[in-house]
């Protein structure tokens, strides 16, 4: 008798306990007004690749030869790399390659120094004419 006393109340407890587990009272958080303006991500730089004309059978060369294969995608190279941005995906323009690979971002190094303003160019004719990007 005494062993019920103390397991009614236990029982009793934790049913009132367990009620409060469900998905009734679930508050999801709501979307609060942004107050002032979100800002636009800057425009890539124009580099002095930019203002070449690149030629895409030269820059597919580049681009396997310089190791853009390594870390990009890209289906036209026939390359698989996934430690950079999915460039099929990703479909960047003529200014964004141009500055990219001529500055580097992020883990992606600067080429400034190992290719040439026209072979940066290449690469982004390249890149650009194999994605559909904008030239």
């Amino acid at each position: 008798m005494r062993r019920l006393v103390l397991v009614a109340p236990a029982a009793a407890l934790a049913a009132v306990a367990l009620t409060g587990c469900g998905s009734q009272g679930v508050v999801s958080p709501t979307p609060e007004t942004v107050v002032g303006k979100v800002p636009k991500a800057a425009p890539e730089p124009v580099t002095p690749a930019f203002k070449l004309k690149g030629d895409p059978t030269a820059g597919k060369k580049i681009f396997q030869s310089a190791g853009c294969a390594g870390c990009h995608t890209l289906a036209a190279a026939g390359s698989t790399g996934t430690v950079g941005p999915n460039l099929d995906d990703a479909k960047p323009d003529y200014r964004r390659v141009t500055a990219r690979v001529t500055l580097g971002k992020g883990a992606m190094p600067s080429f400034k120094g190992q290719l040439s303003d026209q072979q940066i160019a290449d690469v982004a004719a390249f890149v650009v004419k194999a994605t559909g990007g904008t030239p």
